[in-house]
């Protein structure tokens, strides 16, 4: 590393290497022991976007909402100490969604480990099995290298004082690293493929269910396949094909789905993109004796049985192995299409007489949002009602975080999703929200207009469906104003009064808790009859 201070030469070292694997934003947090980062990444400021946080965990949520959308891996540089510790959330999501976070955490040097020194904790393997790789750095580190195939990874550096002694601002210049090759992800084994193939042969009356998909090709290749199958499909709006399946869609959802499940109408369940958020999918836990196909880019089967097939980075979905048209009977088809258009029919009798229940909000979202829009949904209540009732001609850019499905950094994410184009909308629970609080700082690093939509019922109400007892629910009387006027950002409480030149706004929305009752009580009522 020729002339250099050890520590210098080392924090070079880790961001010209992060620039080889791919990464071009850096999110920030400036402290102490992470000094040697901070001074070498300063000099590339106008080569990499590097974007300042205060705080590590919204910091780390935005980082993985920005690798999402530019496909690309993004980095998170903390302090040591608790520091490291508050991106355990984040890369517990970019694990399970095999999302390229890479986690940078500087260290004190490894003697104190086990000592209780000052911002000394035991940061080497942090994260546990929730870094694919995680990587120790001294300064006597000669050999190391990182797998760009295998996401997430934690780079945990150790820095001894004085941490910017010798340090040489005048040079500017990026080092050559010798940078050992990085291994190419293989084909996925081919026995999962052909046991995948040979039962979706062997089904004749199966059910499409269709999670999330990422990738344009992905999306077009799924469609292709559920027209040529002609079976059911029951599509998230995260799978981006729902305009486009006609009579094929089970526009009711899953309630249509698991009625069917329960008469024996399918004798197989094929799954096409991410784990569903559709609780028919849970629910499949219980039937252990339906096959249950999936195919998919991540490695998670996401039910204890059942065949899976991951598919490579650069390869198409081997849907062409699924076999030709499943002739799907027409009577039972018939059957299916008659509960369907009975449960669209209710549901539209019932958003009529209850407009301002949950699931009607939701439906004046999607009809008050511009077409082609990015539209973020948080987890719990917002992902499965704009799944069950939002319009299903409509087309948007979904994102979504369901890597571990939790409700914390979801606005953080949604900023680092933000792109270009007719409007940025994230659609929150107020509990998310309130999770987040802090992450209205990332607004500063944006250059597109956002929306910040959160549906406040005063607690986290998807629980008093499940439970009797009221403390799940987290009830409430807080508004967001205060928020709003925090972060000095106008709050409205319609669509509609949305400011045009406003680069960003709250939509607090307070769906009427009678009105919601009266809709699921008579819901119910009308699937029995």
């Amino acid at each position: 590393m020729g002339r250099l201070a050890p520590n210098q030469a080392l924090a070079v070292e880790i961001v010209e290497r992060l620039r080889q694997l791919g990464v071009r934003t850096v999110c920030l947090c400036p402290g102490g022991r992470n000094a040697p980062i901070v001074e070498a990444l300063e000099p590339l400021r106008g080569e990499l976007t590097v974007l300042d946080f205060f705080e590590e965990r919204s910091a780390a949520f935005f980082a993985l909402g920005r690798a999402r959308r530019d496909h690309r891996p993004v980095a998170v540089v903390t302090t040591s100490g608790t520091a490291a510790a508050e991106l355990l959330a984040p890369m517990v999501e970019a694990y399970y969604a095999g999302t390229p976070l890479v986690a940078v955490t500087a260290d004190r040097p490894a003697a104190f480990r086990g000592t209780g020194a000052p911002q000394s904790i035991e940061q080497r393997n942090l994260f546990g099995v929730y870094a694919r790789q995680a990587i120790d750095l001294d300064v006597a580190e000669t050999s190391w290298s990182i797998d760009r195939c295998c996401w997430p990874v934690h780079l945990n550096v150790c820095f001894d004082e004085p941490l910017l002694a010798g340090w040489d601002s005048t040079r500017t210049a990026s080092l050559t690293a010798d940078v050992a090759a990085v291994r190419n992800r293989q084909e996925p084994a081919t026995d999962a493929r052909r046991e995948l193939a040979a039962a979706a042969h062997r089904a004749k009356r199966p059910l499409l269910v269709v999670g999330s998909l990422q990738d344009v090709q992905d999306r077009e290749d799924t469609l292709t396949f559920c027209r040529r199958l002609g079976a059911p499909v029951l599509a998230e709006a995260g799978s981006h094909i729902k305009p486009d399946l006609g009579r094929l869609l089970l526009r009711g959802g899953e309630v249509v789905a698991a009625g069917g499940l329960e008469r024996g109408l399918f004798d197989a369940v094929f799954r096409i993109g991410d784990i569903p958020s559709f609780r028919l999918w849970r629910d499949l836990e219980q039937a252990p004796d339906l096959p249950v196909l999936s195919l998919s880019r991540q490695p998670w089967r996401g039910l204890t049985h059942g065949v899976h097939s991951q598919v490579a980075p650069g390869s198409r979905l081997p849907l062409d192995d699924l076999g030709p048209a499943a002739d799907f009977p027409a009577a039972v088809a018939a059957e299916l299409r008659g509960r369907d258009d009975r449960v669209v029919a209710l549901i539209e009798d019932l958003l009529l007489r209850h407009p301002l229940s949950e699931p009607a909000v939701v439906r004046g979202l999607s009809q008050a949002i511009d077409a082609g829009s990015f539209v973020y949904l948080g987890n719990s209540l917002p992902i499965r009602e704009w799944n069950g009732f939002a319009c299903p001609e409509r087309r948007f850019e979904i994102g979504e975080n369901r890597g571990a499905n939790g409700i914390d950094g979801q606005l953080s994410t949604f900023f680092g999703a933000a792109r270009p184009g007719p409007g940025n909308w994230a659609v929150v629970g107020d509990l998310t929200a309130l999770y987040d609080l802090p992450s209205p700082w990332a607004l500063r690093h944006l250059d597109v207009p956002v929306r910040i939509v959160v549906i406040n019922n005063g607690g986290g109400r998807i629980f008093g469906r499940l439970f009797a007892n009221p403390r799940f629910q987290n009830l409430h009387g807080l508004g967001f104003d205060g928020w709003a006027r925090m972060w000095d950002l106008p709050l409205v409480t319609d669509v509609a009064g949305c400011p045009a030149d406003a680069p960003a706004v709250v939509v607090e929305l307070r769906p009427d808790a009678g009105q919601t009752d009266a809709f699921w009580r008579e819901f119910r009522v009308g699937l029995a009859l």
